[in-house]
């Protein structure tokens, strides 16, 4: 017969055999569940673990706004009407490189560059007045406003252009004729032989709000099709904060948006939520990081309409270079006036010529509107059409004393010389 002790131990033994035996079915089912686990590879290491939480499926049809993939559904439905432009041409050789400066004054990168290549270091080249025209290319975007075939772009992508080629979504290629042109404005507008086009959807800029979302769509170096996605920064972007010409006949107030756009987006569309385009795709400040800028489509409905129509935009004129009048200058210009504009130059044959102005006088008022500033003058020009009578209040050589009425007959102002950077 065993002892007690005895039948302790062998009881003992028993139960320690089945708890082994446990221990081991379970080790060899978590070794199982780890092997069949998905396996992410990150720099080179294996991680075995299941997902604790899985994402339920994605529904590739959810097109609504705030859908997961509202930004991929609009992009499928505005790339079909946004196009690559290249431009073959030639160009003075001292206009490739120069000088510019950024706000502070220090030399840089152009400092605000319109998807151009620019020349990397801060030094001006001076070249002989009579150097040959060199061949250049170059890329841009561009939107089809119309089954037929017409194409809004930026002015300055085919400004210099001799040859125009468009790329539509679909890898069909034609030449493309520039229709006309606006330089104050920055728009040109192309025609392809072509028919059915896809055509975009001009949306309501004035109602476009700062954080909204934004997508910018075009040819970034060349690169066509490419989309990115951001939002608006600002609305209204006064132009002179970014050292360019003001005045009324050009574009009054930017958008700002932080999607990523290069050079070759110009001429691009930038879109709402809604898939319409809200601006035209303009410009960048290189030296800093996803700041780009773009015309409200609102501020050229109207260019785009008389490019298409007229083959251009028509701006009243009187023929006169200006210059604002202020305490600071008053003196300088040997001028008894505080207010007005300075005539610097008057072109031979213009209108103002034509009606006695010369080079000296000071402009005081034009049909009883009080001239403060040039926009003043500007403005209410515009507000006229060419051939229109306006009569204008001018101190003859800046004489207080010698105020005289001259009636003006409104001819057309000439744009050929005027490009984007003036």
């Amino acid at each position: 017969m065993m002892t007690s002790g005895e039948k302790f131990w062998r009881v003992f033994a028993v139960v320690l055999l089945v708890v082994l035996a446990l221990v081991i079915v379970y080790q060899v089912s978590v070794t199982q569940n780890l092997r069949s686990a998905p396996v992410l590879q990150t720099d080179g290491a294996n991680y075995a673990t299941a997902a604790r939480f899985p994402s339920p499926p994605a529904k590739a049809d959810e097109g609504a706004e705030g859908a997961s993939y509202w930004i991929a559904d609009l992009v499928e439905r505005a790339l079909p009407f946004v196009v690559n432009v290249k431009v073959e041409g030639k160009q003075e050789q001292s206009a490739i490189f120069k000088e510019f400066k950024s706000p502070d004054g220090e030399n840089r990168n152009d400092q605000f560059n319109p998807f151009q290549d620019i020349f990397p270091f801060g030094f001006e080249f001076k070249f002989p007045q009579d150097l040959p025209k060199v061949p250049i290319k170059g890329v841009g975007s561009g939107f089809i406003v119309s089954a037929d075939g017409y194409i809004v772009t930026n002015a300055h992508v085919v400004e210099d252009a001799d040859k125009i080629t468009v790329t539509l979504n679909d890898g069909s290629t034609y030449d493309a004729k520039r229709v006309g042109t606006d330089a104050l404005k920055d728009i040109a507008v192309l025609k392809i032989k072509a028919k059915d086009l896809p055509v975009a959807t001009l949306g309501d800029s004035d109602k476009v709000r700062i954080g909204e979302p934004a997508i910018a769509i075009g040819s970034p170096f060349g690169l066509e099709a490419t989309v990115t996605a951001g939002i608006i920064s600002t609305t209204a972007r006064d132009p002179s904060e970014l050292q360019l010409p003001v005045d009324s006949r050009r574009v009054q107030k930017l958008i700002q948006t932080d999607a990523a756009i290069n050079r070759g987006n110009s001429g691009g569309p930038l879109l709402n939520a809604k898939g319409e385009v809200i601006g035209v795709n303009q410009a960048i400040l290189p030296y800093a990081q996803r700041i780009g800028f773009a015309i409200p489509i609102n501020e050229v409905k109207s260019t785009i309409e008389q490019i298409i129509k007229e083959g251009k935009v028509t701006y009243p004129a009187i023929g006169v270079v200006i210059q604002e009048i202020t305490k600071d200058t008053y003196k300088e210009l040997k001028i008894d006036l505080d207010h007005g504009v300075y005539v610097w130059q008057v072109n031979a044959g213009g209108p103002a010529d034509k009606a006695g102005l010369a080079p000296g006088d000071v402009i005081l008022q034009i049909n009883q509107v009080k001239v403060l500033k040039s926009n003043d003058l500007i403005g209410e020009v515009q507000r006229h059409k060419v051939g229109d009578r306006v009569t204008l209040l001018v101190a003859k050589e800046g004489k207080k004393e010698r105020q005289i009425k001259v009636a003006v007959i409104l001819g057309e102002l000439d744009v050929k010389d005027l490009s984007f950077r003036r």
